[in-house]
């Protein structure tokens, strides 16, 4: 950046678009950096109460604004495509089914990128850091279509690909039951008290037990913490870049039901 650039005093040295996995994660390790940084998002901001009591309680669970909807699932159709996110602070995690599996040795020697490197080598240690971040286990309940499930795998011949789902939930210790409060297990005290997972089975609809290891209770927590801002029912209409440097994310209130003067307004940074 140029030095006359550097005179414009922006809002943010980063601004980070969205805050699911991808801009909760640059969240944190832009804000570990040093940096000045804000987080745009077009959802709100829940608490475990917050979420829908089930799928059926529309206005709560669905991302609809047009009709005052402004719950987690988001739902986008277009030609011969239907697009599933999650809207809200903490994007997709609010409603994915926890499941975070680990490509199995075919994906690395796919031929259209084998030949590059030793890809399963080469991202090991992220995804040790991403399974230690998010709080990656083995679900350890096992119901009746889990049966059902190995048994039809056997029959297939291929029971010995049966195993246990691993999953980012709080399931609590040894002693520690169903619903149980427990001081930070992830991050030495860093992180927020948590709950052991009931399992009510409620995990799409929005964790309302402080179990499910949601962007909010790891990434977007701690980037919180050492200072990030995030903005939400915020979202971005247009993206201008400065003539000497950094950038204009002209933004909008997103309940705002007409664009107005009040509704409107225009954040800086030197990034995006």
């Amino acid at each position: 950046m140029t030095e006359a650039a550097r005179t414009q005093q922006s809002d943010f040295d980063v601004l980070v678009i969205g805050s699911g996995f991808g801009g909760s994660v640059s969240a944190l390790r832009l804000t570990e950096k040093g940096y000045k940084v804000g987080v745009l998002e077009a959802g709100p901001r829940f608490e475990d109460a917050d979420f829908a009591s089930g799928t059926f309680d529309l206005k709560r669970y669905l991302w609809a604004p047009a009709i005052g909807c402004y719950g987690i699932q988001r739902i986008d159709a277009v030609r011969d495509t239907m697009i599933v996110a999650g809207a809200g602070v903490g994007g997709g995690s609010l409603v994915y089914a926890n499941t975070l599996y680990e490509p199995l040795d075919a994906f690395y020697r796919d031929p259209q990128w084998s030949g590059i490197t030793d890809w399963k080598d080469e991202l090991a240690p992220y995804y040790d850091q991403a399974k230690r971040m998010l709080g990656v286990v083995e679900n350890p309940v096992r119901t009746p279509a889990d049966d059902v499930m190995e048994k039809v795998a056997s029959d297939m011949g291929a029971g010995d690909t049966f195993h246990p789902t691993p999953v980012g939930v709080f399931f609590g210790g040894p002693e520690q039951g169903p619903g149980t409060k427990a001081d930070d297990p992830y991050f030495g005290g860093e992180g927020p008290e948590r709950n052991a997972c009931i399992n009510c089975g409620e995990c799409m609809s929005g964790c309302r037990h402080n179990a499910k290891n949601t962007l909010v209770k790891n990434y977007l927590y701690l980037a919180e913490k050492r200072g990030a801002t995030v903005l939400p029912l915020t979202t971005v209409t247009r993206v201008v870049p400065r003539r000497l440097g950094g950038y204009e994310i002209h933004v909008k209130y997103t309940k705002a039901k007409r664009r107005t003067k009040a509704s409107t307004r225009v954040i800086t940074a030197d990034q995006v």
